[in-house]
């Protein structure tokens, strides 16, 4: 190869692996999960989210912040995974543009069972929100 050459990319490089979902713990048994910017979401990102859910809560149930903001697309099985998560008590999903609005409530159409979900366009009233279920 030339120095300063690009290398060449196999022929599966069209297809990007999905990337991590960054999650931090927050008081009151919650979890802030951040979807990368520019994601396409699928059952392979909702089963990355359920593992680092397990790996944090353990076998406890948890509220999640879940951010989409500027995820580029949800499929109907990424929906319905990431409903299926049974380690999940709320969902607060918080987005900032009108896509990521679109994004959530299509995410908001699953069945999520018991755990109670609802669109945000901030933290603080995603928060806000999980605190009020709380004490209900």
């Amino acid at each position: 190869m030339v120095p300063g050459a690009v290398p060449e990319m196999p022929a599966t490089a069209d297809v990007l692996p999905v990337a991590c979902v960054v999650c931090t713990v927050l008081p009151e048994l919650a979890v802030k999960a951040v979807l990368p910017s520019g994601a396409d979401l699928d059952e392979t990102a909702a089963a990355q989210l359920r593992e680092q859910l397990g790996d944090l809560a353990g076998d406890r149930r948890v509220a999640v912040v879940l951010h989409v903001t500027g995820v580029a697309s949800v499929s109907r099985d990424a929906r319905a995974a990431y409903a299926a998560i049974s380690s999940v008590s709320a969902w607060a999903i918080v987005g900032e543009s009108p896509v990521d609005r679109l994004l959530g409530h299509f995410l908001l159409g699953a069945e999520f069972g018991s755990a109670r979900a609802k669109y945000f366009t901030s933290d603080h009233e995603a928060l806000h929100w999980l605190a009020r279920m709380d004490k209900a």
